[in-house]
């Protein structure tokens, strides 16, 4: 079975905050020596395909847990900056533990 390597950026539309979230954890990836791992931004309501593929989902929305089988992390804080190094970190643990979890 083929890794889980994506990270799902969901926000309203899919547009300008989702947009600005994954270059955000695309360039945070880079700069932490991440390779591999594919970042895609989409609006809610084309997220049902997508989200099958993806090992982490980091969201400007209050998504419920319970409806999705990934852990979801809180995006705003990507915009706004307040608590962004949170965000970061608890992205790079989900990522480090994807990748230890499929070797």
């Amino acid at each position: 079975m083929q890794s889980k390597r994506k990270i799902l950026v969901i926000c309203a539309l899919g547009y300008a905050t989702s947009t600005m979230i994954k270059k955000t954890i695309e360039d945070f990836l880079k700069e932490k020596g991440i390779s591999g791992w594919k970042v895609d931004a989409v609006g809610l309501n084309m997220s049902e395909g997508p989200v099958k593929d993806a090992a982490v989902i980091v969201s400007s929305l209050e998504l419920n847990p319970k409806d999705y089988a990934v852990p979801i992390v809180n995006g705003i804080s990507l915009i706004s900056g307040i608590n962004k190094e949170g965000a970061l970190k608890e992205i790079l643990e989900l990522v480090q533990k994807a990748e230890a979890a499929n070797g």
